[in-house]
């Protein structure tokens, strides 16, 4: 895994005198990415910048920019199946210096140009730069698990993994109110645009083509819908767990220290259970905490687990005592404003088992692909929900606690959300359950009506046969796009860890998408498809664990030791330097939140991840 930075130029300039030193400036910060090794290219049009991290083939001749005859490549991801596509290059009288992926990329698209993409089983983004005819390519993987970002000027495309190296080389611009406007209700700034006007981020599937006619981005990958698929039990759930299988071995691939990050969930679970089925041992790691235990802490059930299958387990305990020295670096792993408090944890366990290896799997994207999360469950039941008059729903759910405090809370909570989020539009509802800012919210902090359909969702182009799969496949190319794959990726690579997750396996996806939405979620519980499909695998015990969200008890240190982040946050230049139209609206959530009144802790997160932002950046 690694970091990369590029300028092109679509006319003849001397790019080392004019950006060497924006690119050792640039290089900051995505040397956490690739602290192995740092490598520089550059000629009249162009300049490239490289930072390595080792895990496939740790020898120098693997080390980047690659060049070859006319081309040269920077590359940032694993492709699983190089091996197999390599054996096909060299039948075709291809020859290679190195044993890693990247110089199978490079040979694979002398050989099948842009064709290539659809071979590549892996998560990547790179660029290739054909030096005679003057053209640039980037592409990115199917799902978008690596970052590619990248800004279009008058003569140039400049591009990067990471936000803050671009905005080294290039004109940044404005920040972008739509940006703010889905920080706010999201917690994370959606695809494809960033905090900046003028940079974007390469949508996942996609290639740009770069020359002396301009920009060009193009889709490669689209979900395809298979016909005549036997949904007979037994076959079903041998197929999920072949596929599972295969997924965990195939990412097993390296010269580098591998590890799992587990959870008391089924997902990472199902991923130890896959590893000791081969007889592969590799040690685990668990966020535990040291308060509110009962609802947020998955450590002595992962324990449990760990033990069962034979594995080494480590448990990192978390308290915000225990945080705030590295409140500062967690907040700045992410490269725009982002607050998903998730990523605290995120970026502890893998700080912790940084000490011990470059590699590590996750359980990221079976909710998405499978129907884990609770919301889920709650389309079964909204037909219902709906006849009860919306007048009524609304008293009861302003009566309703919404706060964590307890299990018992937190289930009045669910209720409150079931009620508040149930309409008949299931687009609107799927929305509704990802929007944290209610319709006077946001009428009073922008001055105007939600749009969800021209700003805040997805086109979905696949049409499904049944709902279920259709939020699903939207919730995958929205929220685990511009949340969950941010969270992992930013917060490993800060203490320089690759992250793989076999869920997001591109024949397991396939596979599953295809497998009709009521063999995934029930009235009562989701996941019903790999329950079945590894009830012989997974304890009793352990699938009868509830579900559990990967939180963090942000409530409780808000209002304790990370209050001062609260205060700051809240801030008159703060709020001024915001583009919204009614400030007394934050001194609202700050108020009821400081007294209990509301569970306002993502709305003060949030603030806090744009102040501390726009303070690095001297917004403020």
């Amino acid at each position: 895994m690694c970091g990369l930075t590029g300028i092109t130029f679509n006319v003849n300039t001397n790019t080392y005198d004019r950006y060497n030193k924006r690119f050792d400036q640039a290089y900051q910060y995505i040397k956490n990415r690739g602290p192995d090794d740092k490598g520089i290219w550059h000629d009249d049009f162009s300049y490239f910048l490289h930072s390595r991290l080792s895990i496939i083939d740790l020898k120098r001749t693997s080390s980047q920019p690659m060049e070859f005859e006319d081309h040269v490549i920077c590359y940032n991801g694993e492709i699983y199946n190089f091996i197999e596509i390599r054996k096909i290059l060299l039948s075709k009288g291809h020859f290679f210096k190195t044993n890693g992926d990247t110089e199978v990329i490079l040979k694979a698209w002398l050989e099948w140009g842009k064709n290539m993409l659809p071979k590549l089983d892996g998560m990547f983004a790179f660029s290739i730069w054909n030096k005679k005819e003057k053209t640039l390519f980037l592409a990115r993987d199917r799902f978008g698990k690596k970052p590619l970002v990248y800004s279009l000027g008058k003569n140039y495309i400049a591009f990067s993994s990471d936000i803050r190296s671009l905005e080294k080389i290039a004109e940044s611009g404005e920040i972008d109110s739509l940006a703010i406007e889905s920080l706010f209700r999201f917690r994370f700034i959606r695809e494809p645009i960033t905090i900046y006007k003028n940079f974007k981020k390469l949508p996942p599937g996609s290639f740009l083509i770069f020359n002396k006619y301009g920009a060009k981005i193009n889709k490669w990958y689209e979900l395809k819908r298979k016909e005549n698929l036997s949904f007979e039990k037994e076959k079903l759930n041998q197929n999920v767990r072949d596929l599972v299988f295969k997924a965990v071995e195939k990412r097993l691939v390296s010269d580098a220290p591998l590890g799992l990050f587990l959870s008391s969930g089924l997902d990472s679970g199902i991923i130890l259970a896959a590893l000791s089925s081969i007889e592969k041992k590799i040690p685990c790691f668990t966020i535990g905490f040291s308060e509110n235990r009962n609802y947020y802490d998955e450590s002595e059930n992962a324990s449990k687990i760990a033990k069962h299958f034979g594995a080494k387990h480590e448990k990192i305990i978390l308290s915000s005592k225990s945080i705030l020295s590295e409140i500062e670096n967690i907040l700045d792993a992410c490269d725009e404003p982002f607050a998903d408090s998730s990523a605290i944890s995120m970026f502890m366990v893998s700080k912790a088992a940084s000490n011990y290896l470059k590699v590590a799997l996750t359980g990221d994207g079976g909710d998405e692909t499978f129907g884990g999360y609770r919301k889920y469950i709650s389309y079964k039941w909204s037909p219902f929900i709906n006849l009860i008059p919306g007048s009524i729903r609304n008293i009861i759910s302003h009566k309703l606690p919404n706060t964590k405090k307890n299990n018992a809370t937190d289930f009045s909570r669910k209720i409150r959300r079931l009620l508040i989020n149930s309409v008949k539009d299931e687009s609107r509802m799927q929305l509704n359950f990802l929007d944290q800012l209610s319709e006077n919210e946001y009428i009073s902090l922008f001055g105007y009506n939600k749009n969800e359909n021209k700003n805040s969702f997805t086109s979905q182009k696949i049409t499904f046969l049944d709902n279920i799969n259709s939020i699903l496949y939207k919730d995958f190319e929205f929220s685990l796009l511009g949340d969950m794959l941010v969270k992992i990726d930013r917060c490993s690579m800060a203490n320089s860890i690759e992250i793989r997750s076999p869920f997001l396996d591109r024949e397991l996806v396939d596979y599953i998408f295809n497998v009709p939405g009521k063999y995934k979620v029930g009235f009562f519980s989701g996941k019903l498809l790999i329950k079945d499909a590894f009830e012989s695998i997974i304890p009793k015990w352990h699938m009868k664990i509830p579900k559990k969200g990967f939180e963090v008890p942000i409530e409780n240190w808000l209002r304790k030791d990370l209050r001062y982040l609260v205060d700051e946050a809240t801030k008159k230049k703060v709020i001024e330097s915001l583009p919204i139209r009614d400030p007394k609206i934050i001194r609202k959530w700050k108020e009821d939140f400081l007294n209990g009144k509301n569970d306002n802790s993502w709305k003060m997160w949030t603030l806090i991840t744009y102040s501390k932002w726009a303070k690095k950046n001297n917004i403020i």
